[in-house]
């Protein structure tokens, strides 16, 4: 890797572009700010003299992501962050900057029932900006997510929220959480966590069309790619919209169309900047997976995206909609104030954003719990798609012995794109509920 850096001219600039990424969105105190340009400018100054060695890697990989060349590190199969926070929105919809596997990783021949389509191994990707196209399907596809879900599109384009859009939050979650846009958590590291405040951008559909037939066409047979759709508006505005959006999918290919009702982060005129979920008023949710059901055809599969609900909400909720979906998924990010060490806003204009990762896992696994005895309760037949705090193997098995149907990784998936191969070589034989083929 480092004689790829010589070849490539970017040795001598990687301090310089390192500390241009650490400030790209705000400046770190002083003396942090020192002690990462120490450690860059020392880093650099061993690869230069051939010395660098292997204690050197999470270093290497750290600096090299925040200038900007994570290619790089993909290439020699490094863990390194798929998706580019620096960039735009725009641009990382075609440019994954994860490493890819050279094989899609297998288990054997067996298979897993989902949504009435047999997957080669139930662990995938939700409703999020790391499946925003064509390439990001195709990335995580071949390595080995086999349950994706399409980013949220819309019946018009909608631009995201200025950045930054997403940080990492390695510090102890509390009434808020402290996040600043230069943090960092090595790849692979189980406890990582994020924060992010994307606003759910949507391409127009003459753009999301075509690029979401090329996407169901790119994933394999036994791979699921569903697609998450999101209407605008109130009362029947709301309910038409979404059916609008839902059908369009449709008409694109979509065999499981998932509905959005859970996103914490869409901007609006209130004191926090954003709108609560729709899945909180439960009439407002049932109108709309009554007309999405209503629009679909028959053979669609549908699916409600719910967050995280209390008991009382989850229970008055779940029997009115068993009868309408396939599918219930959830939870979505949790939602929480966000600042910087300073107490400045980490997403300036947003005082609430999404947090996801290890810092949400218990709630996952409560709101996986609650819905599985539901579901079991009311003798409904509905799948339960399940993610949160899905970073390593462990927390996989936990949501997927606590009874889902599926397991999804948003947060875990971004800061180790290993991490479905490493779920499928530990569990590919051993996971129960398997179906015969």
């Amino acid at each position: 890797m480092r004689d790829d850096l010589v070849a490539r001219g970017l040795l001598d600039g990687l301090a310089a572009a390192f500390l241009a990424g650490v400030t790209r969105f705000a400046t770190p105190p002083a003396a942090e700010l020192d002690a990462l340009r120490a450690d860059a400018e020392a880093l650099a100054a061993r690869l230069r003299a051939g010395e660098a060695g292997e204690d050197d890697l999470p270093l290497l990989t750290r600096v090299a992501y925040s200038a900007g060349h994570g290619g790089v590190l993909a290439a020699h199969g490094v863990r390194t962050p798929s998706y580019d926070v620096l960039g735009s929105y725009r641009d990382n919809l075609t440019t994954p900057v994860g490493p890819r596997l050279a094989e899609r990783p297998r288990a054997g021949d067996r298979r897993w029932r989902v949504l009435g389509r047999d997957v080669g191994f139930p662990v995938g990707v939700p409703a999020c900006v790391l499946n925003g196209g064509e390439e990001w399907v195709r990335f995580h596809a071949r390595n080995g997510f086999s349950v994706l879900t399409y980013k949220t599109v819309r019946s018009r384009a909608h631009e995201p929220n200025a950045q930054p859009n997403w940080t990492f939050a390695p510090r102890p979650a509390g009434e808020t959480v402290v996040s600043d846009p230069w943090d960092w958590t090595p790849p692979g590291d189980p406890g990582v966590s994020t924060v992010n405040s994307f606003g759910v951008p949507s391409p127009a559909p003459e753009e999301w069309m075509p690029d979401l037939e090329r996407s169901l066409a790119a994933v394999d047979d036994d791979q699921l790619l569903l697609v998450s759709v999101m209407g605008s508006g109130d009362g029947t505005a709301l309910v038409d919209d979404f059916a609008r959006v839902a059908c369009t999918a449709q008409e694109a290919g979509a065999t499981v169309v998932e509905l959005n009702l859970s996103c914490p982060n869409t901007l609006s005129g209130s004191p926090d900047g954003v709108k609560p979920p729709l899945c909180l008023d439960a009439d407002a949710t049932l109108a709309v997976v009554e007309g999405v059901r209503r629009a679909l055809d028959d053979r669609t599969g549908l699916v409600a995206k719910l967050s995280w609900l209390d008991g009382p909400a989850l229970a008055a909720l779940v029997p009115r909609l068993a009868p309408l979906v396939d599918g219930v998924a959830g939870i979505n990010t949790v939602a929480s104030r966000v600042v910087r060490s300073d107490g400045q806003p980490t997403f300036p204009g947003r005082a609430v954003a999404g947090l996801s990762g290890a810092a949400v896992r218990d709630a996952a696994l409560d709101a996986t719990r609650r819905l599985v005895a539901l579901r079991d309760a009311g003798g409904h037949r509905f799948d339960v798609l399940a993610m949160g705090g899905v970073t390593d193997v462990a927390s996989f098995a936990a949501l997927y012995d606590a009874g889902a149907d599926a397991v999804q990784a948003a947060s875990g998936a971004f800061a180790d794109p290993f991490l479905a191969r490493d779920c499928i070589a530990a569990l590919g034989d051993a996971l129960p509920r398997s179906v015969p083929r």
